[in-house]
């Protein structure tokens, strides 16, 4: 694993050198445009133009977001490798580090709620947006294919690939700058899952330091984390079937 202020390419410089100024206004830009995409989604959905299924609820916000922080980067002169989209030395390698991400993820998910319940009682998520799923094969298999492309690439482009990017432009390459990168990008992360309620939103915060951790650990390639999270979601959505908890 590289070290975790390590970069790779030049074109890593290029974004991670910019003044904080610019790496600000670029996440302005970028939640902004996701921002009004949730907001016309909703008023779509409340006025019965798009007659949305409950779970598709986000879709429009993370893929406008995911779209504006592609735009932004190369608007800047960067490239999709400065996303974190570079070919690992190894595919069979990233694979083994992917997996030990998700376990990593699900022993700290499992773990934070017995280290704070003498102090407080952390609630469950609240996953009834998706109660159509369970016991439904179709859709269950239907939401397994089409969460890679609207909720674990998307995603992993806006906090881990830009925003840890942008926020190292912030806080700087040391390895205090990583570590505000990575929790600031947690707590932003965990709060867009605000549906899910606040049991939620802890949980998607743990995911978030994992996730981002990891990216950073393993030399700024979103490829570990995309592969991670796509497999973490083929776990939820096989508990949302089940409805008997996996991972959450």
């Amino acid at each position: 694993m590289s070290n975790i202020t390590e970069t790779t390419s030049s074109a890593d410089h290029h974004v991670l050198e910019s003044n904080w100024e610019a790496s600000v206004f670029d996440i302005l830009i970028v939640f902004t445009v996701s921002g009004l995409a949730f907001f016309l989604e909703h008023l779509a959905i409340a006025e019965g133009w798009i007659p949305y299924a409950t779970e598709l609820r986000g879709v429009a916000s993370v893929l406008a977001g995911a779209s504006a922080a592609v735009g932004v980067v190369l608007a800047r002169g960067g490239n999709l490798a400065d996303l974190g989209f570079r070919r690992p030395a190894s595919w069979a390698r990233l694979s083994l580090q992917a997996a030990a991400v998700l376990i990593t993820f699900i022993a700290m998910q499992a773990l934070v709620p017995l280290l704070v319940s003498s102090f407080i009682s952390l609630p469950e998520p609240d996953l009834s947006r998706y109660d159509s799923i369970s016991g439904n094969l179709g859709a269950a298999v239907t939401m397994a294919l089409v969460l890679p492309f609207t909720a674990s690439i998307p995603e992993e482009i806006i906090y881990r690939g830009f925003l840890i990017g942008r926020l190292s432009g912030i806080f700087g390459l040391t390895a205090g700058g990583a570590l505000l990168s990575v929790f600031v990008q947690a707590l932003v992360f965990g709060a867009i899952h605000f549906q899910w309620g606040i049991g939620g939103m802890i949980v998607t915060f743990i995911m978030g330091v994992v996730w981002g951790a990891a990216f950073l650990l393993c030399g700024r390639n979103l490829w570990v984390v995309i592969f991670a999270h796509s497999a973490g979601h083929i776990l939820f959505v096989i508990q949302l079937y089940l409805a008997k908890p996996i991972i959450i």
